[in-house]
């Protein structure tokens, strides 16, 4: 397939704003500038009530101090109200701290000197922020300005200022403590990175929409995190045994997608189990080597890369990530993450690219099979609709056919009784008529919350009795039995299918509907008075039931549907019975889709 290139600038988004990353959401700000405040208070109070004076400048001092205090309070409150940008604010206060704790180092020299409360605080909230490299650069320059202001203020009226040694050593002791600060604050920071990116994962397991540009964002966000020029998933269709391979390249502040089908996965990556993902800092022909852990078995070997093995990226690529696809515990392809550059990757990178593939490719895996239940769900509610359009309307116009052909053979051989056939034709017609209208209208009414059974088989009676002349009893225990509401549509329908036939079939003038439960079964039984009925070949056994392919085939396939056993007894001249026992688990379970799907 022709690669599509989508020239994105660096930055750009091509699917509105996005989503605010998890430290715009944190308290990270408002905590800082409280410690802050705190700091600068004590600050002051020690150096106010310390008996050894500054060495330079008292007074100026403790004007220095009170307004760093007025500062951390103002900052305090803007911060806490929201009145300012979390994330704007960041950086000017961190340039401020730097030149504020440099100018009270330097008028605080004497006593209980706070250089390293000072100096650490700032440290540290720059660690909290931006990570290692920011702290380093912070670190260095605090470590500069130290010694360099108190040479300096030699040039300004500050003659006591006299360089010792103590000058030279802390700076020493501050650029250990801000790697080790920087180092932790690193970790913290890719572990929110890390959750960040988890939070982040469900948005891109949307239902309608086209699952290559949820690719492409997963890809390049990943490339984002992991600070790659590259990255490759490649998926087997399990249909058609073809790979779909996206290819997401970034150069120049650019970024460019590629979608190619093949018939062969074309990084094979042989060395390398299908359940295995490997890291790879030195691809070099037949002489690189790989980490490779098994998702599996939890096994981690180091394996030799062959000659002649193709790898993403081409010659370009100096260092590589790749992890497993598995469905199921079926392999269906992998991803793979770049490195055009000398940087390595790590364990943990490895480990994190594992993670976010196996996340991935459970959410898009739920996402199809939602979309195949769905399917599902609409073949079903074509199959009742189908049954229902049968048991009524269906049998209707079979009728109102019949008729117009004996109408047909009248003509000929009988006119006089063509009256007599075209009233009954009429009435066939204005009851096929009140039929499809109250299906309709129950169609319209299925978005309503559904009565139990109860109610539906007292409206069926009622409707029975008026509309066609059929007395029915109902007969049911007193307790109501805990059914969900497709289970009381069907054997609702079940018995409006048959007194249809008690009706149609055997020209029943009564009929008893009886439901019994019981902890493991419901039962529910349909009794007329009519003529009954046999099978197309009138086999019946010798206690008078049908053979079961011979019950009408609507009520077979719902008793089927709800997990039951269906009977019907039939005698000629003294109406048929019908029978239905459905096991209490199946009720449960239909009840419980989760436990449903789970069995």
């Amino acid at each position: 397939m022709r690669p599509v290139s989508l020239h994105l600038p660096f930055g750009a988004r091509r699917h509105g704003p996005r989503a605010a990353p998890l430290e715009a959401f944190s308290r990270t700000e408002k905590i800082i500038s409280f410690c802050r405040l705190l700091l600068t208070i004590y600050t002051l109070a020690v150096v106010t009530i310390d008996p050894q004076q500054p060495s330079f400048k008292p007074n100026f001092a403790d004007v220095v101090l009170g307004a760093y205090v007025a500062y951390s309070a103002l900052l305090f409150f803007l911060v806490r109200g929201a009145y300012v940008s979390a994330q704007r604010v960041g950086f000017f206060s961190a340039a401020t701290d730097v030149a504020w704790v440099s100018v009270i180092a330097l008028f605080t020299e004497g006593g209980t000197s706070p250089f390293f409360a000072l100096h650490v605080f700032v440290i540290l909230s720059v660690s909290v922020r931006w990570g290692l490299a920011a702290t380093l650069f912070v670190t260095v320059l605090l470590a500069l300005l130290y010694p360099g202001l108190v040479i300096g203020g030699r040039w300004f009226d500050f003659h006591e200022s006299v360089f010792r040694s103590i000058h030279l050593f802390r700076p020493i002791y501050l650029l250990v403590i801000g790697y080790l600060i920087g180092y932790l604050g690193e970790h913290e920071r890719r572990a929110k990175r890390k959750l960040g990116f988890m939070l982040g994962l469900p948005a891109a397991f949307r239902r309608n929409q086209a699952p290559g540009r949820a690719f492409t964002r997963l890809v390049r966000r990943a490339l984002d995190y992991f600070k790659a020029e590259r990255g490759t998933l490649a998926l087997r269709d399990p249909e058609s045994g073809r790979y779909f391979v996206w290819d997401v390249a970034r150069r120049g502040g650019r970024t460019r997608l590629s979608l190619r089908i093949t018939e062969d996965d074309p990084f094979p990556f042989r060395f390398a189990g299908p359940t295995e993902g490997f890291m790879a800092n030195d691809v070099r022909p037949a002489g690189g080597t790989v980490t490779c852990y098994d998702v599996l078995t939890g096994v981690m070997v180091r394996k030799a890369i062959p000659a002649g093995t193709p790898l993403p990226g081409g010659g370009a690529a100096q260092a590589l990530l790749v992890a497993p696809v598995l469905i199921q515990r079926e392999p269906r392809g992998h991803a793979a993450v770049v490195r055009e550059t000398r940087r390595k990757f790590t364990r943990d990178d490895l480990e994190f690219l594992l993670l976010l593939v196996g996340q991935a490719a459970s959410g898009f895996e739920n996402v199809r099979l939602q979309d195949k239940a769905e399917e599902v769900a609409v073949l079903e509610e074509r199959g009742r609709i189908a049954r229902d359009l049968h048991d009524g309307f269906i049998q209707s116009l079979a009728g109102i056919d019949l008729r117009v052909e004996a109408c047909k053979l009248l003509l000929r051989r009988d006119p006089s009784r063509i009256h007599h056939e075209l009233e009954e034709l009429h009435e066939a017609v204005n009851r096929g008529y009140r039929e499809v209208r109250h299906y309709l209208s129950m169609l319209r009414a299925a978005s309503r919350p559904a009565d139990d059974l109860w109610s539906s088989l007292d409206r069926l009676a009622a409707e029975f009795s008026i509309r066609e002349r059929l007395r029915v009893h109902v007969e049911r225990p007193e307790c109501k039995p805990d059914l969900p509401t497709s289970t009381a549509y069907e054997l609702t329908q079940i018995v409006r299918e048959a007194l249809r036939n008690a009706i149609r079939h055997g020209r029943a003038t009564q009929a008893v509907v009886k439901v019994a439960t019981r902890p493991s079964h419901l039962y529910l039984v349909v009794r007329d008075n009519g003529r009954g009925f046999q099978n197309g070949r009138g086999v019946t056994d010798a206690d008078g039931f049908l053979p079961p392919g011979a019950a009408p085939w609507s009520i077979r396939e719902r008793c089927a549907a709800l997990g039951g056993t269906l009977c019907v007894r039939t005698e000629a001249g003294r109406g048929a019975e019908l029978s239905l026992t459905i096991p209490a688990a199946i009720s449960a379970a239909s009840r419980d889709p989760d436990r449903r799907l789970d069995a």
